[in-house]
């Protein structure tokens, strides 16, 4: 994942560390940048699905 205020680039471990901070304890939908804090909505699972999918079809030749 990437920050779209800093540029960081950051793995599913490193969001769950920043967001065990957070007050709501992670009941938002919102990750945290661990650098900086700036909050990114969280991309939803319907749409990983499709950006996953998509990057299978790329790969692929007929």
């Amino acid at each position: 994942m990437r920050c779209s205020f800093c540029l960081h680039e950051f793995n599913e471990e490193d969001r769950a560390k920043a967001c065990g901070r957070c007050a709501s304890f992670g009941g938002c939908r919102m990750v945290k940048c661990p650098r900086c804090g700036y909050e990114i909505p969280q991309t939803p699972n319907l749409l990983k699905l499709f950006q996953k999918w998509g990057k299978r079809r790329v790969g692929t030749t007929k």
